[in-house]
């Protein structure tokens, strides 16, 4: 039998005569970067600690630093608590201290408190180490180490007594000296855990009577014109897409494959397929069922959809210019499997949505005709749907399909998006052919760096994979052009073998860009793109050409980081040059990610402290443990929001997602989540390069300890490698997250991150989109504004959000009218939550104390706007009231919706934009005037990378009436990228008297506007109540054609609106409006839900597609303006 460890022995024959009493023996091990330790001693409903003698006494081993060690009680609290000071044993109460005489050495000590007759005594090693007068208040049955930082070291043997131990016993105690080694420690920074449960979903139907009802008849289906056009179109060099495609469902078809995929097949009764696109959109653009966007039409499409293949197939003449080639057909992206047919043959399989299926068709492409046939099969484990109504609330987040992943996981139905009929199943990418001669190029790599501070030279480093897909060897040579620079270089390449060519700066000086136009993130600067050829040829013969878009730019990171020795330290860290120096540097393995105060923090592999990628950072203690995003050296404020999905039916083409860019970069965001990787295709990453927003990039696993994990690890891993080498020369990519909420399962986390580094090599790879480095999720529903200064989404917050109602013309597009009033199901099934998250109680309890109950959508409407604008504006201005101090990224949970919703978004899915984006605008514009809640300080965020001196910010406020209560004016110096105050307001004479209502702005020194906001405040949220007996304002409106620069294809308008009563006008909302009824869409305000005091003008610019308008007019409305149309003319 093993011999029994030292300090359990010692443990039994304490408790021996102590029986229960005694708490204990604890063995701590504290690393000087983690967190505390916490453990309740006693069942929740333990009485307190009372004891008025007592001990507290264990082994200390200290390695570094001053402060508490540990003992019993809530710091916050009544406590008892060893501690090391001035390196000295110490006993802290929250009453007194009580301060050793003898000094601790290197190596263990024995260290105790015997409290009796409320004087306290310390001993080191047996031995008296001073003492002194304690009070004793009881303390909560909760043992505590570390609480705050300082202390470093080792605990051993640590117990509390409920009695004081006399010297004899703690010399015998000292005497016993343990074998240390043998010990098994706590922690206070544990490993991050792997997934411990899980759930399913929907396992059975739900009950009927809990089913979404409406009072409206779902609509007939309405058919769209079926696509024309030629089956092979060409597209470049040698490169065509295949169009012409028909759908049938599998089960129908009783024909075999071979013949099927032979031309001639009759499918003259196959539906026309919409392609890319999913089953579900064919079958919606064919009339075959009614726009599941609608109330609830989505009921009535079966659930069978996602439970039977497909078969896709078209006809084309292949094209002359093919001949005596190498072909290639490409499937851009298939969900889930495919099969393909090639002229009576199968010519391979793919599976996963993400993975481009490739095959070499030479040889079986035939001159003349050619058949194509895919049998596509879903995703194996669609799960059941659950109908969220307002009996059966909203739901799980996903199920079954989350094994299938890589797919789009979403689709079996979340809070924001309800089961989709097909799972998103067919071709939803395109297919395209290409013919090239034997040297042919793969996915070439583009990698900027840039060496000098100034950002004055950037060394674009060129990899292009050369495969030899013929029998014989051949010397290709490879050619690179971009702008006015050109390379070339020659590799021998053996049969079957691919090589990859490098061309470097030291071997290429042309590479070494001089004056670089460099990428940056909107409001940082432009978006510079740069086209790239790649061309191989042989014996002076084209063989291949290759165009791709990059951007010059570098991202690197500050963040906080384990090292080996268990301290937390804050770096900089150049993934970029960690690569051409062969490095890895960051552990994001399970245990490389380490518990810490604050939440988690990745670590540094052994060695990498030395490592000049890696490098210390000062002056960013309040940002510990966070992530700060640097692009070319400057520090990225990140503000921005999350995209479950671009579209419920994945209809992503650039024409229909553009629009939601322009949105987010015209309300001043740099920085989007591509959430759970539901949003991978070339349109998305193209759209975000152009309009400057960041993509942090997750994979398809989504919450840690809920939704299941992949099954397939490898298919997962395949996809994903296809993904990174896919997109990886997008500049608005920026980190590549694991998975949301949580760490993958080990073997695809630590798979993630090797191949990242392989793939890629300059981005940040973080196992999960939460916690490690950043902020904790949420919160998601209706919160006070002045909690997101106070208290939620400090450091880097990638979600967190509160309800959003679309604007009253956005919501009556999307809800039949017998449904629209009062809230019904249909506004459930659209994400109007009862339950979860987002459940919207503590919205609608807010609406009606602050402004009554609704009685109309009109009314509701009217008064969720004002609730929105003020909602989403503070969390915005709460990250700029602690920037760079405490907050380096906000991100809403979430910017864009999939589908018509009601839970989050700051737009509607038909680019409608209500108070929600206006108030995020507003607060994330370039300069910003803005008042600080609790305490009224008015500051100026100047987000730009210039300084502004001689900036001017006033203050007005006045009553509901009219009457002033201050006028303040002030003269600053903004440098850039900071936040400097002005003044503080003393509001309380103002709400004192009612509701007080704040005009602010801000001027450069020549007097231009730079910033306005308004806010309106009161002591009460019931006292809101007096802004309903507002006057109704009309205001003064002219309409003009807005100056120049115009942009091609659109109208530009400068409407006028002035305040010429003596009551101020709250939120004027301004809409362009047809003829016919029809709103013009989209549509882009400078500004919108304006707010104008007596006498005030505003003049906003609003630009739109001319082709959407026809006899526009713009309209006016808002919290007390009434309603008004002016002619555009």
């Amino acid at each position: 039998m093993r011999a029994m460890n030292a300090i359990s022995a010692l443990a039994l024959v304490l408790a021996a005569p102590l029986a229960a009493q005694t708490i204990g023996p604890f063995n701590v091990a504290i690393p000087a970067g983690g967190d505390s330790y916490t453990k309740r001693v006693g069942a929740d409903d333990a009485p307190a600690i009372g004891a008025r003698d007592w001990t507290l006494a264990g082994w200390i081993e200290r390695s570094a630093g001053d402060g508490i060690v540990g003992g019993l009680g809530d710091p916050e609290e009544a406590h008892r608590y060893l501690a090391i000071v001035d390196g000295r044993p110490t006993l802290v109460t929250e009453a007194a201290t009580v301060r050793g005489t003898r000094t601790l050495g290197k190596g263990w000590h024995h260290v105790a408190a015997s409290v009796s007759g409320g004087v306290a005594r310390l001993y080191v090693d047996g031995v008296a180490a001073g003492s002194g007068r304690i009070a004793n208040a009881p303390v909560a049955p909760v043992a505590v180490f570390a609480p705050t930082p300082g202390f470093a070291g080792r605990v051993a043997g640590f117990r509390f007594s409920p009695t004081a131990s006399d010297p004899a016993m703690l010399r015998a105690e000292a005497q016993h000296r343990p074998d240390f080694t043998g010990t098994v420690y706590q922690t206070t920074s544990p490993d991050w855990p792997v997934q411990v449960r899980q759930m399913a979903g929907q396992t059975v139907p739900q009950d009927a009577w809990t089913l979404p009802r409406s009072k409206a008849p779902i609509p007939a289906a309405v058919a769209k014109p079926e696509p024309t056009g030629p089956a092979i179109v060409a597209t470049g060099p040698m490169r065509w897409d295949i169009a012409g495609w028909r759908l049938a469902e599998a089960p129908k078809i009783t024909a075999q494959a071979a013949a099927i995929s032979r031309a001639g097949f009759d499918a003259r009764r196959w539906y026309a397929a919409t392609v890319p696109g999913t089953v579900l959109t064919t079958l919606v653009d064919r009339g075959v069922y009614p726009d599941p966007a609608y109330g609830l039409n989505n009921t009535v499409i079966p659930e069978s959809l996602a439970r039977q293949d497909y078969w896709y197939r078209t006809e084309f003449e292949a094209p002359a210019a093919a001949a005596g080639k190498r072909q290639v057909l490409t499937f851009n992206g298939v969900n889930y499997a495919a099969e393909v047919w090639l002229n009576g043959a199968r010519i391979g399989a793919m599976k996963g949505a993400f993975i481009r299926g490739k095959f070499d068709v030479t040889g079986k492409l035939l001159p003349g005709r050619n058949a194509i046939a895919v049998r596509v099969s879903p995703p194996p484990h669609p799960g059941i749907a659950h109908e969220e109504s307002l009996t059966a609330g909203v739901g799980e987040n996903g199920g079954m399909m989350m094994l299938d992943g890589p797919t789009f996981g979403a689709t079996e139905g979340w809070d924001w998006i309800p089961s989709i009929r097909d799972r998103n199943t067919g071709l939803w990418q395109g297919v395209s052919l290409a013919a090239t001669g034997a040297a042919t190029i793969g996915d070439p790599h583009v990698v900027t760096t840039l060496p000098k501070a100034d950002n004055s030279v950037a060394d674009i480093e060129i990899t292009a994979p050369v495969t030899n897909a013929s029998a014989q060897a051949v010397t290709a040579t490879v050619r690179a052009a971009f702008d006015d620079v050109a390379v070339e270089k020659q590799v021998a390449v053996a049969p079957g073998q691919t090589v990859d060519v490098v061309m470097k700066p030291s071997d290429f000086p042309q590479l070494s860009v001089r004056d670089p136009k460099l990428w940056w993130p909107n409001g940082y600067g432009d978006q510079a793109l740069h086209d790239l050829t790649l061309t191989t040829t042989v014996n002076g013969t084209a063989s291949d050409t290759r165009k791709l878009r990059f951007g010059m730019r570098q991202v690197t990171y500050d963040l906080s980081l384990m090292n080996q020795k268990g301290d937390l330290e804050r770096v900089g860290i150049n993934l970029s040059r960690a690569r051409a120096r062969g490095e890895r540097i960051v552990d994001g393995s399970h245990t490389g990610i380490r518990k810490v105060r604050g939440g988690w923090a990745a670590s540094l592999v052994p060695g990498a402290e030395t490592s000049p990628a890696v490098t210390p950072v000062k002056g960013q203690d309040g940002l510990t443990p966070y992530l700060v995003i640097r692009v070319n050296g400057v520090k990225i404020a990140a503000r921005g929001g999350n995209i479950g999905m671009d579209d419920f039916m994945k209809r992503v083409d650039r024409t229909r997602l553009e629009p939601f860019f322009r949105l987010h970069k015209d309300a001043h965001l740099n920085i989007i989540r591509n959430w759970v990787g539901q949003n991978t295709e070339e349109s998305f990453y193209d759209l975000a390069d152009e309009y400057g927003l960041m993509i942090l990039n997750d994979f398809w696993e989504s919450t840690q300890d809920y939704n299941l994990e992949a099954q397939d690890p490898a298919l997962f891993l395949a996809n994903a490698a296809d993904v990174v080498k896919r997109y990886r020369n997008h500049p608005s990519i920026v980190v590549w997250f694991g998975r949301n909420e949580g760490v993958p399962q080990p073997i695809l986390n630590e798979g993630l991150e090797d191949l990242i580094a392989k793939e890629d090599g300059t981005r940040l790879y973080m196992g999960s989109s939460n916690r490690v480095n950043l902020q904790n999720s949420g919160p998601y529903n209706w919160r006070p504004p002045v909690e997101y200064f106070t208290e939620h989404a400090k450091g880097f917050s990638v979600e967190s959000g509160t309800p959003s109602l679309p604007t009253l013309e956005a919501w009556k597009r999307a809800i039949p009218a017998a449904d629209q009033w009062p809230i019904s199901d249909a506004w459930a099934y659209h994400d109007w939550h009862q339950t979860g998250n987002g459940a919207v109680k503590t919205y609608m309890d807010a609406l009606a104390t602050r402004f009554g109950a609704g009685t109309s959508l009109e009314d509701f409407e009217r008064k969720a706007q004002m609730m929105q604008y003020e909602s989403y504006r503070a969390i915005f201005e709460g990250m700029n009231a602690g920037l760079w101090t405490e907050n380096s990224g906000r991100m809403l949970w979430m910017t864009q919706p999939a589908w018509p919703s009601s839970a989050w978004q700051i737009f509607s899915s038909d680019y409608d934009t209500q108070a929600s984006f206006y108030g995020v605008k507003k607060a994330s514009e370039p300069v910003h005037v803005q008042m600080n809640l609790p305490d009224h300080k008015v500051v100026l965020v100047n987000n730009r990378v210039g300084g502004l001196k001689g900036v001017t910010v006033t203050a007005k406020v006045v009553g509901l009436d009219g009457r002033s209560f201050a006028d303040r004016k002030t003269m600053i110096a903004a440098p850039g990228e900071t936040v400097s105050d002005a003044f503080t307001l003393d509001l309380a004479p103002a709400l004192a008297a009612g509701v007080a209502l704040i005009q602010l702005r801000a001027t450069d020194a020549d007097g231009k506007l730079l910033s306005t906001n308004f806010y309106w405040q009161a002591a009460a949220d019931a006292q809101f109540r007096a802004l309903n007996g507002l006057k109704p304002v009309t205001l003064t409106t002219t309409v003009a054609a807005g100056g120049m620069p115009q942009e091609a294809g659109m109208t530009a308008l400068d409407v006028t609106l002035t305040n010429p009563s003596d009551t101020p006008a709250i939120e004027t909302k301004l809409t362009v409006m047809n003829a016919d009824g029809s709103q013009v869409l989209p549509a882009y305000f400078s500004d919108n839900y304006v707010s104008l005091l007596p006498g005030e003008t505003r003049t906003v610019r609003i630009t739109y597609p001319t082709d959407k308008a026809k006899d526009a007019r713009v309209t006016l409305r808002g919290w007390n303006v009434a309603a008004a149309s002016e002619a555009v003319r």
